[in-house]
């Protein structure tokens, strides 16, 4: 469980780096062929996020479902709000601002 809860925590983490990094920069200094230093934790988080998102929301939502499961775990609703926020941002992802966020770090 604290694996699903810590990859799940690292992704989001590195995501709203992103997005964060996003509405405070300057388009015009930010170069497309080199992104600078700082911005590479939120390259790969808005590149490939989705990958490790995804596989956590498939490990985690059976688990979830399961009343065996929540009965031995009496932290599963802190696996439940990751998986929660996770969902978020896989749909935020999914939307035009993610495809904007998108191009603007990986196009």
């Amino acid at each position: 469980m604290w694996t699903l809860v810590w990859v799940q925590l690292l992704v989001l983490a590195a995501y709203s780096y992103a997005v964060v990094a996003y509405l405070i920069t300057d388009a015009d200094y930010f170069p497309e062929q080199a992104p600078p230093a700082w911005s590479w934790p939120a390259v790969v988080a808005v590149g490939v996020g989705f990958i490790p998102a995804l596989l956590c929301l498939l490990v985690a939502l059976p688990l979830l479902a399961s009343a065996d499961f929540r009965a031995e775990q009496p932290r599963w609703r802190l696996l439940a709000m990751v998986t929660a926020a996770s969902i978020a941002m896989l749909l935020v992802m999914a939307t035009p601002p993610g495809w904007e966020l998108l191009d603007w770090y990986v196009g």
